[in-house]
C-alpha cells in the first residue's frame, strides 16, 4: 500500500498498486471481482431505474440478477444522450444534481457527427474519476515532485481536465503547455526537464522531431516516460518511439463516458507483444461483446466495449456501447499476473472506421500492423480517392530510413500480404509526416477515404 496526499482538492489515500485499488476490502480473487462489479452495477440499474427520469421508462430489472439478465437490460448509445441532452438541455433528464453541487463539465467533442454528449460531474464523481486516472499515473511511476510535460489542452473536453486533475491529486509537477506551439513546447521541456511527456502518439513523433531541430535529440532528454492516449499503434511502432526517446511506453485507453484502461508498471511492450489495458478494479463493469449477437465474447476475441461506470450519479450510465471495436483481455493473461480484466493494448479503434477498398473491408489496425512491419519505417499516411476517370486508388505516404525505392517496394509488398491490396507507396523525407501533425490532442487518422464519386 501507498499513502498519496497531493492536491488537498481531492485527497487519494492508499493505494493498492497490484489491484489499482483504493478500498481494502475490494475483492483480489477475479471471479469474486467480477461478481462484486456485477452486484454494485445491478445495483446501479435498480436506483436509476426507479428515480433517474432517462431511465425511469428505460429499465424494468427482472428478478434475476446474473450476467445475461443485465444484458438483456439493452444499452444506451451516444446518440441516446446527445438526444437527452438537446431535448433537456444543457446537461439532459439523466443529470438530477442540482447546479450548486455542480463541480466540473465536460463534453464529447462531436466530431463523429452525432453532436455532443454532455455530462456533469459533482464531488463524489470528480473524486472517482480521479483515482481511476490516478491509477494509471502512478503505475507508470508518477509520485509527488514528478515532472509531467502534458501536451494535451485543457477546455471542456474530458481528457485534459482529468489528466491534469488527476496528477495534480498525485502532486506531480504539471506543465500544462497544451496551447503553446510545438517549439515553445521544446523550449519548455528543455527548461524544466520533465521526466514524463503525455500525448497522442503521432504528437510524440512531431515532438521529437521539433527536439532533434532544436539540437535537443530526444533520447538525451530527461523524458523516461511516455505516456500515449486516443490511436492505435503496433509493436513495432512501440519499439520504436522507445528508442528515440530512450524512454518506457504507456498507454491509456479512455472516453468520456468513464471507460478507462491503462498499461501496468512496466510499460505496455511485453517481451515480444503488446501487453494488456487493465480496468481499475472499482471503476466499473466493463463487458466486450459481439455487437450483432450481444453475446459476450471470449478471452483473445474481438468485439465492443460496453461499460456501466460507478461513481457516476450525478450523470448516470447504464451499459453505454462505447462503439470502440476492442480485444478481450481475461484476469490474469496479461504477462503482469494481474487478475483485472482488460483490452489488447494499441488495438482500440472505431467500429465506423472501416474502410471499404475495392469491395474489401479493412480496418486501419490492418495498414499500421503492414506498414509497421517493415524495418526503418517510422510513420505513414494513407488516403483512398477516386481519380478523374473513376478508378479507386490507394496511396500511401510513409517515412523511413533507407533506400527509397527498395522501401517502397517493401511497404508495397507487405500492404498486399497482410491487406490483400495493391497500394502506390511514395516515400517521404524524414520529418515530413511529424510536421505536419496538427497541435495539442488530436485523434489523427493515419488512413483517410475522400468521399467517392
Amino acid at each position: 500500500m501507498t499513502t498519496l496526499t497531493g492536491d488537498p482538492e481531492v485527497r487519494l489515500g492508499a493505494f493498492d498498486e497490484w489491484m489499482g485499488a483504493w478500498s481494502p476490502s475490494t475483492p483480489r480473487d477475479p471471479g469474486e471481482l467480477t461478481a462484486w462489479q456485477l452486484d454494485r452495477a445491478w445495483r446501479q440499474a435498480e436506483t436509476f431505474g426507479q428515480g433517474n427520469p432517462f431511465y425511469r421508462d428505460r429499465l424494468r430489472p427482472p428478478p434475476q440478477r446474473d450476467a445475461e439478465a443485465y444484458r438483456a437490460l439493452g444499452v444506451t448509445t451516444k446518440q441516446d444522450v446527445v438526444e437527452d441532452c438537446a431535448d433537456h438541455p444543457p446537461y439532459g433528464s439523466r443529470t438530477v444534481v442540482d447546479t450548486a453541487d455542480i463541480r466540473m463539465v465536460v463534453h464529447t467533442s462531436g466530431t463523429s457527427g452525432q453532436g455532443m454528449a454532455v455530462y456533469a460531474l459533482d464531488s463524489a464523481d470528480l473524486e472517482a474519476i480521479v483515482r481511476t486516472e490516478a491509477v494509471g499515473f502512478l503505475w507508470a511511476g508518477i509520485r509527488e515532485g514528478t515532472g509531467v510535460l502534458l501536451t494535451l489542452p485543457i477546455g471542456m473536453t474530458a481528457a485534459g481536465l482529468w489528466y491534469s486533475s488527476a496528477l495534480r491529486a498525485i502532486g506531480a509537477n504539471v506543465f500544462s503547455v497544451g496551447p503553446y506551439p510545438t517549439e515553445r513546447k521544446v523550449e519548455l521541456l528543455r527548461q524544466f526537464q520533465p521526466e514524463v511527456v503525455v500525448g497522442t502518439p503521432t504528437y510524440l513523433q512531431r515532438l521529437a522531431v521539433a527536439c532533434e531541430d532544436a539540437g535537443l535529440p530526444p533520447e538525451t532528454s530527461s523524458v523516461k516516460t511516455l505516456i500515449v492516449a486516443g490511436q492505435a499503434f503496433s509493436l513495432p511502432w512501440a519499439l520504436a518511439i522507445e528508442t528515440r526517446w530512450g524512454a518506457t511506453l504507456y498507454e491509456q485507453y479512455g472516453c468520456t463516458e468513464r471507460a478507462i484502461a491503462w498499461t501496468c508498471p512496466g510499460g505496455v511492450v511485453k517481451g515480444d507483444s503488446l501487453g494488456a489495458l487493465h480496468f481499475p478494479a472499482e471503476s466499473g463493469y466493463y463487458e466486450v461483446i459481439d455487437p450483432d449477437s450481444s453475446e459476450p465474447v471470449g478471452h483473445g476475441e474481438i468485439g465492443e466495449l460496453v461499460i456501466t461506470p460507478f461513481g457516476a450519479d450525478a450523470s448516470p450510465l447504464i451499459r453505454y456501447a462505447t462503439g470502440d471495436r476492442v480485444r478481450w483481455m481475461a484476469p490474469g493473461a496479461c504477462p503482469c499476473g494481474r487478475p483485472l480484466a482488460g483490452i489488447a493494448a494499441g488495438e482500440v479503434e472505431r467500429y465506423d472506421d472501416m474502410m471499404k477498398i475495392r469491395g474489401v473491408n479493412v480496418w486501419p489496425a490492418s495498414f499500421d500492423r503492414a506498414v509497421f512491419a517493415v524495418e526503418t519505417v517510422s510513420d505513414y499516411r494513407g488516403r483512398v480517392w477516386v481519380d478523374d476517370d473513376g478508378n479507386e486508388r490507394v496511396e500511401i505516404r510513409a517515412e523511413g530510413e533507407g533506400d527509397h525505392d527498395a522501401l517502397a517496394e517493401a511497404v508495397s509488398a507487405s500492404v498486399h500480404r497482410v491487406a490483400g491490396l495493391r497500394v502506390e507507396v511514395k516515400i517521404e523525407p524524414a520529418g515530413t509526416l511529424a510536421r505536419e501533425v496538427p497541435e495539442g490532442f488530436v485523434k489523427i487518422k493515419r488512413f483517410q477515404v475522400e468521399t467517392l464519386r
